[in-house]
């Protein structure tokens, strides 16, 4: 009894120490104390000097819940209420609810229930789980009002798309993720998946067939991209180049419309950039006048060898983790043929920590992520040992030669270096196994 005490007064040590610390640093610089007030700023503007302190703040808030609550309380409050909030949200979402009322008005829930056309009763008890768990106020009985979390809705639509996908897609592969891996055991591809049993197709299938469904999720996926945790300085900090140690040719694969493509660019006069995907995405693609003269667009499916040789780097943002390991091994052994000696591979994807490298407060949204991509790929993130075994798979000259990782960012870079020799020249490039890349192409190509 007597540890479980000192654990308790330990925790509210921490979490008192490092408030403090945040509370000075807010109020020496003049900045508001965190509030949910409709009119307090989206979050606290930190610097990283502090993110040891509100790191350890967050996971002894989290822990110190769980001992005062008991195993029993705990788990049943993982059941429900937390699983049941999600109703709440995807009637938010549904109905436009945050987008039917004005940020400084209180409206009855009669009058909202009009608004949305909703039956009144079911907004009512909707609502008041999303404000029980922060999500709008009601400041008297009857009435509702934005607060600081539901204003986000109608400020950010990009928030509100994400908030689409997870309760319209992403909470339906879930709950049927378990049945797709009794259904199909072991399996790596992305048509037998939770999201393909609860949805009736693969998620790449959704996405070419339904066009306002590809946007909703384009759009989530650009909020997720906008988060703190995804800030291209993260990038920068890890990559750790300067003006003259950057690379002078880059290839980003699977870079989309160049965002992140062109920050480097404008980060590092000497780069050359060239961005790859597929034919509909890089003929939409503006491409600004600052970097024109540095910047190229070119269509490219990474499941053919890779057509640019001899660049220095070739760089990929979050590719791997939509694939499992039987076609990520296709893609990186698709950049042999182009692959000269010192070339680097620059994955920048998560690179899950060991199991005592984060606390469980943190180390749950990675995780959380890597389940997403089991119930919507088949795919997954992957940890160092998972990135040695890939390369090896694909080919054992890869090496990995660095992985840098900054406090407060989901992805790491993961450096991986070319020890084998130029076959930028040959016309036909083997496997591991013998076999030629060209013949594999038959047997192991898939569509996208």
């Amino acid at each position: 009894m007597a540890t479980d005490q000192s654990r308790l007064l330990e925790l509210s040590a921490i979490i008192a120490d490092g408030t403090r610390k945040i509370d000075s640093y807010l109020r020496e610089k003049g900045l508001p104390s965190p509030s949910l007030s409709v009119d307090a700023p989206p979050q606290a503007s930190l610097p990283l000097e502090l993110f040891k302190a509100q790191s350890e703040v967050l996971q002894a808030s989290s822990e110190l819940q769980v001992l005062i609550n008991g195993p029993l309380t705990h788990l049943t409050r993982l059941a429900s209420p937390t699983n049941n909030v999600f109703m709440s949200l995807q009637a938010i979402y549904r109905y436009r609810i945050a987008l039917a009322l004005s940020f400084d008005e209180e409206v009855s829930y009669a009058e909202l229930a009009i608004r949305c056309r909703i039956d009144p009763s079911d907004l009512k008890r909707l609502l008041r789980l999303a404000v029980a768990f922060y999500i709008f106020e009601e400041p008297r009985k009857g009435y509702i009002r934005h607060n600081a979390t539901s204003k986000l809705l109608v400020q950010s639509p990009l928030l509100h798309q994400w908030i689409g996908v997870l309760v319209d897609e992403m909470w339906a592969a879930g709950a049927r993720t378990v049945d797709s891996m009794q259904k199909w055991p072991g399996s790596e591809e992305p048509t037998e998946t939770g999201y393909a049993l609860a949805h009736g197709q693969s998620l790449w299938d959704a996405l070419r067939s339904n066009e306002l469904r590809a946007q909703r999720f384009a759009d989530g996926m650009q909020y997720l991209q906008s988060h703190p945790i995804f800030d291209i300085s993260h990038l920068f900090r890890d990559l750790g180049w300067t003006e003259e140690t950057c690379p002078k040719l880059l290839v980003d694969v699977g870079g989309s419309h160049g965002s992140v493509a062109i920050k480097l660019l404008r980060r590092f006069p000497r780069l050359r950039c060239i961005i790859e995907d597929m034919p509909e995405v890089v003929t939409t693609a503006r491409v600004p006048e600052d970097v024109a003269d540095r910047i190229e667009f070119q269509p490219y499916n990474f499941f053919m060898p890779q057509p640019v040789k001899g660049a220095d780097v070739y760089f990929f943002r979050s590719i791997l983790h939509d694939w499992s390991d039987k076609y990520a091994v296709q893609i990186i052994r698709n950049l042999v043929p182009a692959m000269k000696p010192g070339a680097r591979i620059i994955f920048n994807e998560v690179c899950l920590p060991q199991a005592d490298d984060l606390e469980p407060y943190h180390i749950q949204v990675i995780l959380g992520y890597d389940l997403a991509m089991k119930h919507s790929f088949n795919s997954k993130e992957r940890d160092v040992e998972d990135w040695g075994k890939l390369l090896a798979m694909a080919d054992p000259r890869f090496e990995i030669t660095r992985i840098a990782h900054t406090p407060g960012s989901i992805l790491s870079v993961i450096e991986v270096a070319w020890t084998g020799p130029d076959v930028t020249d040959d016309d036909e490039t083997l496997s591991t196994d013998g076999s030629s890349v060209e013949e594999e192409e038959e047997d192991k190509s898939v569509t996208i």
